[in-house]
């Protein structure tokens, strides 16, 4: 299974607020999330996490997915 249809599968499941398949999501991406953090300063690190997490998860419930 490609790994984009495993994160459609992923979504459409978090869109039914599954908890578990979010906290799925988001350990995905938190490779990208670190990396990102590591462009600011060590003290306001995690608060940003914070902040990059909760609005991550605002957009996986606003996002329309298309079924064909």
């Amino acid at each position: 299974m490609s790994n984009s249809y495993k994160l459609y599968e992923l979504l459409s499941e978090a869109k039914a607020e599954n908890p578990t398949v979010i906290i799925e999501i988001i350990r995905k991406f938190e490779p990208k999330i670190k990396k990102s953090l590591r462009q600011t300063s060590v003290q306001n690190r995690e608060d940003l996490r914070q902040e990059l997490v909760t609005k991550f998860i605002e957009v996986l419930y606003s996002y329309e997915i298309n079924k064909k």
